[in-house]
């Protein structure tokens, strides 16, 4: 160990700070904080020091603790380097409460909720319950305000675990589906809720597919795979996305005004050149 003479700013070049002062190299680290009988991957702590991720789930903040514990940090001193200070915790011990409800309580959660006893755990689901997502606080009039004024795309045909994940149907019908988009372009209806158009709504369904099934088809390459909480979630995120594109300009969303039929997640197409084995 060395005398620290250095405070990286960013949370990945603080921890390979830290670890290099105790000349430790990452699987030495993660055996020396990660517990017998924990399920916690090593990949995931490879992943923080490669850049790729940050922690995000209750688990991986019990990790950071152990680590500053480790090499004699103040507690929290790696999640004040974390980008997104205002993201909630993932992972939060809520019951059997619903995925759209804890979307919106997990927000207003400490970090060592998961820990705390079930009397104070349900005293604070009760407090959230009643002052910010009932009551009558500055979140929760903009809240109120800001749902009124409604923009997202749905995809009623894309869902999760209901088997009805392709909407595609026969040609004629999804002709005869596009052509009505094309003139799908009245400012009032843009800026409320619409059904994607089924070119929008086919995309949806491979990446939902793509993204939820067991195995990848031949040839391709995941990085994780999305539960049904997850999925759920990146259907209505994406969903706000598409809708805030397609919004007019004029309204009081003030969106981009692109219509519903030019509207995609976008497509690369990719040949090989075998010499540089790279895409052209």
């Amino acid at each position: 160990m060395f005398e620290a003479s250095d405070d990286p700013a960013a949370f990945q070049d603080a921890l390979i700070y830290q670890m290099r002062r105790f000349g430790e190299s990452y699987w030495q680290l993660y055996r020396a904080v990660v517990r017998l009988g924990e399920t916690f991957d090593h990949k995931t702590m490879l992943s923080w020091i490669q850049g790729e991720r940050v922690p995000r789930s209750v688990a991986s903040f019990k990790i950071l603790a152990r680590i500053e514990l480790r090499y004699r940090l103040p507690a929290g001193y790696f999640k004040a380097k974390l980008p997104y200070q205002a993201r909630s915790l993932l992972g939060h011990d809520l019951g059997d409460i619903s995925p759209a409800e804890r979307r919106r309580i997990s927000l207003h959660l400490p970090d060592n909720f998961s820990s705390l006893p079930f009397s104070k755990r349900e005293e604070i689901l009760d407090w959230v319950r009643r002052v910010i997502i009932s009551g009558s606080t500055d979140y929760r009039r903009y809240q109120a305000a800001a749902i009124k004024q409604r923009y997202a795309i749905r995809f009623p045909g894309v869902t999760y675990g209901g088997g009805s994940l392709s909407p595609r149907t026969s040609s004629l019908t999804a002709t005869a589906n596009n052509n009505a988009a094309e003139t799908f372009e009245d400012p009032d209806l843009l800026s409320g809720v619409v059904d994607a158009p089924p070119r929008l709504a086919m995309e949806m369904a491979d990446l939902i597919r793509f993204k939820t099934s067991t195995l990848t088809a031949i040839g391709f390459q995941r990085n994780g795979v999305w539960g049904e909480e997850t999925a759920s979630q990146k259907i209505e995120h994406l969903g706000l996305m598409f809708g805030a594109l397609a919004a007019s300009p004029a309204g009081v969303v003030k969106g981009r005004g692109v219509p519903l039929s030019h509207l995609t997640f976008g497509q690369k197409e990719c040949r090989l050149d075998m010499v540089s084995n790279s895409c052209f």
